[in-house]
């Protein structure tokens, strides 16, 4: 069995649900040991680090989430999502495409550097990033690592196309408060529920004008979660929990967005439909599996790289492997929006396999992409672009 298959196919045995990823860190800790860093270490937050010593004042960082979401109905599933079964030249599993083939990738790679005055090499692999994406990555580069990246490629699916962006992502609770009456007597109370599908519907209205990128796209606006209280059926409930996803592109600020938030929440409490409406960014503490506790805001920037060398230069290496690679941007949100979106580093994206298998069942990944992506990742070290 090929090396590089081998290892994704362990990655993908090991089960690493957001929190619970201590079985495959110290997996790929032992895999990037074997396969040739100066230095590998697990830190406090669960983040798994290995390091290239270079010979130029340079660092690049390939980046990489080990958890992965749950494998959801079983029955829909072909075959077990952690099987890693090879069929038609094909691993299929949770995990595969979102991305632990990426990771496998990066690895199996490490073996082929052969540029003696090659950057400083760091390969960082997080935890928890399903539910927070850019979080861990911020702790491995600021708070272990304290470093500036001259560049970072970030593994997320692209079937070996360049990605240059994304529209960021944040989350916001809404918390709707009423007024509890008998069921059979509406008038004497205010009914949360009815507030928050009020609520729904002005924002399905609303979305409509919202923002367009001519790259990233448009924003939008989905409501994902509700629930209320007390859960009695004759009760009309008092309070009423919304959980809001809004994607937005660039220029979109947290205030904008909280204003445009609060405009549609205060009609309802002009026309009393509700006795008082809370609007919040969601920021919560989360546990990693190592139990460092970590506190998480759920405001994750857009960002797009606009550098022509950057993008033309990693075109250049791309297209050896897949002559018709192009630049795009992916849909869903990475940890870009540490390192592009927040502190403004050089960031591009290369990955093997399909996004939009990601989360879904009898994900899979293609042997081929995981080969060619693995050359590709040594030969952005071995013709290093940045000198």
């Amino acid at each position: 069995m090929n090396d590089l298959v081998n290892i994704v196919m362990n990655l993908v045995k090991t089960p690493s649900l957001s929190g619970k990823e201590k079985n495959v860190a110290y997996l790929i800790r032992d895999f990037m040991s074997q396969y040739g860093v100066d230095k590998t270490h697990i830190d406090r937050y669960g983040n798994v680090i290995g390091v290239v010593r270079g010979g130029i004042d340079k660092v690049i960082v390939f980046e990489g989430h080990m958890d992965h979401v749950p494998p959801g109905d079983l029955s829909n599933w072909k075959y077990d999502p952690y099987e890693a079964r090879i069929v038609d030249n094909k691993i299929y599993g949770r995990g595969t495409v979102d991305m632990k083939g990426a990771i496998g990738a990066m690895i199996h790679s490490i073996s082929n550097i052969k540029e003696k005055d090659s950057p400083s090499i760091y390969y960082v692999f997080v935890p928890y990033e399903e539910i927070s994406e850019g979080t861990l990555f911020r702790k491995a580069i600021e708070d272990t690592l304290g470093i500036k990246p001259d560049l970072v490629v970030l593994g997320e699916a692209t079937k070996l196309n360049l990605h240059i962006g994304q529209r960021g992502r944040t989350v916001i609770k809404a918390v709707f408060h009423g007024v509890s009456a008998h069921a059979s007597m509406p008038s004497m109370g205010v009914n949360a529920l009815k507030a928050a599908s009020r609520y729904i519907v002005s924002l399905i209205h609303t979305s409509e004008g919202l923002q367009e990128h001519p790259i990233l796209g448009k924003s939008t606006i989905e409501p994902t979660i509700i629930d209320c209280s007390p859960r009695s059926p004759p009760m009309i409930p008092d309070k009423c929990v919304l959980i809001i996803d809004y994607r937005m592109i660039i220029g979109e600020t947290k205030t904008a967005i909280m204003n445009f938030l609060k405009s549609i929440a205060k009609e309802l409490i002009v026309e009393n439909i509700a006795r008082k409406i809370d609007l919040n960014i969601m920021i919560e503490e989360a546990i990693m599996w190592t139990g460092t506790k970590v506190m998480i805001e759920h405001y994750y920037p857009a960002w797009l790289n606009t550098d022509a060398d950057v993008i033309n230069n990693a075109l250049s290496i791309i297209r050896k492997y897949n002559p018709i690679a192009k630049t795009s941007v992916w849909k869903f949100s990475t940890d870009g929006v540490y390192s592009a979106g927040e502190v403004n580093i050089p960031t591009i994206g290369i990955g093997p396999g399909d996004e939009t298998l990601a989360h879904k069942p009898n994900e899979f990944i293609e042997i081929d992409q995981l080969l060619k992506a693995s050359d590709i990742y040594s030969d952005i070290i071995n013709k290093y672009f940045m000198k």
